[in-house]
């Protein structure tokens, strides 16, 4: 479900494609840090679940507080989860959405490696083909997210946001907070359009902004197993693929 930023609560429900150690690498990725967050396990659903629910004391311009609440199960070996970003959301209205969730898993979910809307670039796009290799699973939204994973162990995660007035506002000043940190560098971009990239060697990631139409795009490619940015792939490789995403993005969303 494409995420709406600053107008109310944003929930999203998700399952991974391939099978993996998700479940558990999120869980201990979680236990890692909660100075502001519950992390709590539960019982009866799949066959294991965790609930987890953050408040951050920042990003207080947005319409709903920050933070968020989320609870994850695994199911054999894939999991599922249910996000909302809205930290007043308290975890005992997530765990049945889970449910739900849970109970409709289907050996169908997996039937069909590929399903991509128009909007997407296609997997046999000859760029996207030359960086990533062979895509052997993809999923997306019209509205306007686009993930891949390549039979190399690539992943390649787009997602785009609307944002409110309120919450345009408040991106542009924590990007600015992160330029003047050097988390993150500013790229040359048309007029208009704010195109920054991530600093860290954990991935290839770009924040695209275009404050007219208070559209923004993030884009995260990485090495599944390792976490870091794939081995062989140049900036001048993510830079031509960022393109060809750059311009779906904006064909489909404007």
């Amino acid at each position: 479900m494409p995420s709406q930023w600053g107008i109310g609560s944003d929930v999203l429900i998700g399952y991974t494609m391939v099978p993996g150690d998700q479940f558990e690498d999120e869980r201990e990725r979680l236990e890692e840090n909660l100075s502001f967050a519950e992390l709590v396990a539960w019982d009866g659903i799949g066959d294991a679940a965790f609930g987890h629910t953050e408040r951050l004391p920042v990003r207080v311009a947005y319409h709903t507080p920050a933070g968020h609440t989320m609870g994850a199960a695994r199911v054999g070996e894939h999991t599922v989860w249910v996000r909302v970003n809205r930290s007043l959301v308290p975890l005992e209205d997530v765990r049945p959405l889970l449910e739900k969730v849970v109970e409709r898993v289907s050996p169908a979910m997996h039937e069909h490696p590929i399903v991509l809307p128009e909007e997407c670039p296609p997997v046999d796009h000859p760029v996207l083909t030359r960086v990533l290799g062979e895509v052997e699973y993809a999923r997306g939204d019209a509205g306007w997210e686009c993930a891949y994973i390549s039979s190399r162990g690539l992943t390649l995660r787009t997602r785009g946001y609307a944002l409110s007035p309120e919450a345009l506002k408040q991106e542009n000043e924590s990007f600015g907070r992160s330029l003047a940190q050097g988390t993150v560098r500013r790229l040359p971009a048309p007029a208009g359009m704010s195109r920054l990239r991530g600093t860290d060697d954990r991935d290839w990631g770009d924040y695209v902004t275009v404050d007219a139409t208070r559209q923004m795009l993030e884009v995260n490619f990485r090495d599944a197993e390792s976490g870091s940015r794939p081995a062989g792939v140049s900036e001048a490789d993510f830079d031509e693929l960022m393109d060809v995403l750059i311009q779906a993005w904006r064909d489909a969303v404007g």
